[in-house]
């Protein structure tokens, strides 16, 4: 421990014995279901492993927990809420429980961090790791998230254009509007208003095909259910990310080089962005790269291309005609009447596609 006297240290231990029994409870009675109602034995043996790594990891923080147990006279032995007298159902028993052993993760790794860091990034990893099986239980893990067939539109709903209260409707616009992709970029907020914004837009595109993609974070795409994120060179690589995400979710990363294009583990990816191809509003500092990098990339990748950066229906055509299997824009989506925006590149998208159609 790195601070605190020994009252402390026998504090920490106890609350770490505590979360680490109820976040073990937690994912027991989620494997009951798994093995007995789903009969899924793979997944009934990754929760088992993980309830052992939990164990594990817990008891080489809290050495001496037993000594410390003291149910008692534990205030909280009584307390309980309506809701957890009540379950209608094995949905409900089993979200109830993913809800209890996530809590618990967050609490270990938290007061992990006073005795041993390294344990503490393992409970980390573990939680992030329960959303992505929690999301998989409910909504299934047998039909990845897939990127759309090219040429496409990739929009990109950037908070810097779009204010807070606008966010469900534009994106709502945009699913309306024909749109392939929908990335959420907010370089500015926080992280709970990010969370609401993914919540908002994830449900207007609810029942479409249509992959939400986050921007930079894929801690936070793990976290809301988004089904992808998008990397740039100062975050996560793109290994780690996959580690995370799983195979389910898509992973993309922008490169403005070919030596960063050849640096792109291609197996973690399923996409490269590249750009900016025109001078940009939304990143004015933004080398251009032209059109003759996307010949140049299309010519070394058979990964899916997005081209990004000043790109509008003046030369839309331009780009995809350079290889470009997807177009990926901002203001000339977002500025003025959304619908009609996505009605005037909808249909250079379907032009080409008509074109391809005719050529096979």
């Amino acid at each position: 421990m790195t601070s605190g006297n020994d009252q402390d240290r026998a504090t920490i231990v106890r609350i770490l014995d505590a979360n680490a029994n109820r976040c073990a409870e937690g994912l027991r009675v989620i494997e009951e279901i798994a093995r007995f109602s789903m009969r899924d034995a793979a997944l009934t043996a990754q929760l088992k492993e993980m309830r052992h790594e939990i164990r594990r990891t817990a008891e080489s923080l809290s050495k001496g927990s037993l000594e410390s147990r003291d149910s008692v006279t534990d205030v909280g032995r009584e307390s309980a809420t309506r809701s957890e007298l009540s379950r209608g159902s094995l949905d409900n028993i089993a979200r109830a429980n993913f809800a209890r052993a996530e809590e618990a993760l967050r609490v270990l790794e938290e007061f992990g961090k006073c005795i041993d860091t390294g344990s503490a990034r393992t409970f980390k990893s573990l939680r992030f790791e329960l959303y992505s099986i929690e999301k998989d239980f409910f909504e299934g893990a047998g039909a990845p998230v897939r990127m759309p067939e090219p040429p496409f539109l990739y929009a990109i709903l950037d908070r810097g254009l779009v204010a807070s209260e606008a966010v469900g409707s534009v994106a709502a616009q945009l699913a309306d509007g024909g749109v392939d992709m929908l990335q959420y970029r907010a370089k500015d907020a926080g992280t709970s208003e990010k969370r609401r914004d993914i919540a908002v837009i994830l449900a207007a595109v609810r029942g479409t095909p249509i992959p939400v993609i986050v921007n930079d974070d894929a801690e936070l795409a793990c976290e809301t259910g988004a089904h992808g994120v998008h990397l740039g060179a100062r975050d996560m690589p793109p290994v780690e990310a996959r580690a995370l995400l799983g195979r389910n979710r898509i992973i993309g990363v922008t490169v403005h080089t070919i030596d960063e294009l050849e640096a792109v583990p291609v197996d973690a990816v399923d996409y490269v962005a590249i750009g900016a191809i025109f001078p940009s509003p939304t990143k004015p500092d933004a080398k251009e790269v032209g059109v003759e990098f996307v010949k140049l990339v299309r010519a070394r990748i058979a990964l899916r291309l997005v081209a990004i950066g000043g790109i509008g229906p003046s030369n839309a055509a331009e780009v995809l005609d350079a290889g470009a299997d997807g177009i990926a824009i901002v203001s000339a989506l977002l500025a003025g009447d959304v619908r009609k925006n996505c009605f005037t590149l909808r249909q250079i998208i379907d032009t080409r596609l008509q074109q391809q159609k005719r050529g096979r």
